[in-house]
């Protein structure tokens, strides 16, 4: 009887190799060779199919078994290349993306579609963030590793297989590919038809896939033909830069200059020398900042220069841009001044000139009498219908820090953050001016707290009323409730950016929605 080709399962006959059922459930069983085996250090390589229909395992098993039979020729030659780690990687992009796409599309399910639907946009946002954050520093997570040992163990192989530097490669390649899949994700929640272009060039089949009307004097550096670079790469400086601050920054500061340096990175090229960078190359970035869309930041999935603009209306405002350009002039400080990667800033002359305004022009608008009357007699402060419902007339007055946050900042003029992140040591009620601590103590334990600036750290008077409305009362009575060095409006989550305001702002946007659609500007809130 001929059976079937070495390597390579048969898809007819009574018995399919390779397939074994236990308990139902159909798996993969192969011998490992014996000039392999020592390699492995097992006899054989076992794996559910996952099904109990034998038409299905046996498709499987094939398929399957083919790979493994692959696996062991790699091992044999024992080479694990780049190109093997960036097939694999492509594997493990077209399954992910594939996940997306069996589902279409994401389909709200609450009465109010819109905030699920940014609250999805934030979380993919956050994910993409962590997973660049893990490239950098070569430290990934549980899904990143699930993710790549599935790859392996499809191909008959495993983590133990590697060496350390072609295991960072797969790792990093398939953290690469996650990123991809959250930028499906978003890409889906806009629109469930357009066609998918990857972002990043490993999942693109060639550069500029998917067009855009970029004229050619506006074509990122990157995409044109330069001499092959020497000396250190912008894209591993950029990382080193990131790393290295990492503990100087706040976790909202780190986040921002991740994309901030993205699109340096993005539009002179990861693999450009640093040393060749020129000042033209650099004015020839700010001016794409100058450029960007107004809603930029909202379409993770487009290039930097698809985030451009023609319309000179809808871009950003002078402002914003040089806080986007401002890092990048402090990079190639940090470069020249601290590491000695160049000899000469580029930076150093390109600046963001800002438009002068009117002197006595104030920047943010302050409230209204008849604003503020309006704003304090809303059921918030005069009685609402329930604790979850506070912005419906009712007979319940609820203190806690939705009611007292507003009232602190209308009478001692605190930032938002600043009255969000008090501790209950920061009150003090016992002299004869009771007064707010405004610091940076953060030696008692609890969340931390952040000041702008010297000049912010200070004490505040708490006004007469205050005391007269309660707010004492309520300072004792959580007092008998936590210890000393608790927030005191501890019911109020620090956000994902690591800011004190930022959940509250988000609350207080909605209410000052209700209440007139009045602009929101609690105190000079930051």
């Amino acid at each position: 009887m001929v059976g079937p080709r070495p390597g390579y399962a048969a898809l007819s006959g009574v018995r399919t190799p390779h397939l074994q059922r236990r308990n139902g459930i159909y798996h993969l069983r192969v011998r490992v060779p014996d000039d392999v085996r020592h390699c492995i250090d097992r006899a054989e390589v076992r794996r559910s199919l996952g099904t109990y229909a034998h038409k299905k395992a046996r498709s499987l098993a094939a398929l399957y078994a083919a790979r493994v039979m692959e696996a062991f020729d790699m091992i044999r030659t024992e080479t694990f290349t780049k190109g093997r780690a960036r097939e694999l990687v492509h594997a493990c992009f077209h399954d992910l993306v594939s996940e997306i796409e069996a589902v279409g599309g994401y389909i709200p399910q609450t009465t109010e579609p819109e905030l699920e639907i940014e609250e999805q946009r934030t979380l993919a946002t956050d994910r993409i963030i962590q997973l660049r954050q893990q490239q950098l520093t070569q430290d990934f997570d549980g899904q990143v590793k699930s993710r790549a040992d599935m790859v392996l163990v499809a191909n008959g192989s495993s983590m133990l297989d590697l060496g350390e530097v072609a295991r960072l490669d797969l790792l990093s390649g398939v953290a690469r590919a996650l990123v991809e899949q959250q930028n499906v994700f978003l890409l889906r929640l806009e629109d469930r038809l357009a066609p998918i272009r990857p972002v990043d060039p490993l999942f693109a089949k060639e550069i500029g896939q998917g067009g855009s009307n970029v004229d050619e004097a506006a074509v990122p550096p990157m995409l044109r033909s330069v001499p092959e670079p020497t000396g250190p790469r912008l894209g591993h400086a950029i990382a080193s830069y990131l790393d290295t601050h990492r503990k100087v920054w706040r976790p909202r500061t780190h986040k921002a200059r991740i994309w901030q340096l993205g699109y340096l990175e993005q539009f002179l090229g990861a693999e450009r020398a640093i040393a060749s960078i020129t000042a033209h190359d650099i004015r020839a970035f700010r001016n794409g900042i100058l450029a960007l869309r107004v809603n930029h930041g909202r379409s993770p999935t487009q290039t930097f220069a698809e985030k451009q603009t023609a319309s000179e209306k809808h871009r950003i405002a002078i402002k914003t841009a040089t806080i986007i350009f401002e890092p990048t002039k402090a990079f190639f400080r940090w470069g020249k001044s601290v590491e000695g990667l160049i000899d000469t800033n580029p930076a150093e002359d390109i600046r963001i000139i800002a438009d002068k305004k009117p002197k006595g022009q104030r920047t943010r608008r302050p409230f209204q009498e008849d604003e503020l009357r309006m704003l304090f007699q809303s059921p918030l402060f005069t009685g609402c219908k329930s604790r979850h419902r506070r912005f419906v007339p009712g007979s319940s007055l609820i203190r806690d820090a939705k009611f007292w946050v507003p009232i602190l900042g209308l009478y001692t003029g605190c930032r938002l953050g600043e009255l969000i992140q008090l501790h209950l040591c920061d009150i003090s009620l016992a002299g004869p001016i009771p007064f707010i601590s405004i610091n940076e103590d953060n030696n008692r334990g609890g969340d931390l707290k952040h000041v702008k600036s010297a000049a912010g750290v200070r004490r505040v008077p708490i006004h007469p009323d205050l005391i007269k409305l309660g707010f004492a009362d309520y300072v004792a009575g959580y007092a008998k409730r936590r210890k000393g060095n608790r927030r005191l409006f501890d019911e109020i989550r620090y956000g994902c950016d690591g800011q004190a305001s930022t959940e509250f702002s988000k609350f207080f946007a909605r209410f000052m929605s209700l209440v007139d659609r009045l602009r929101s500007c609690l105190g000079s809130t930051n």
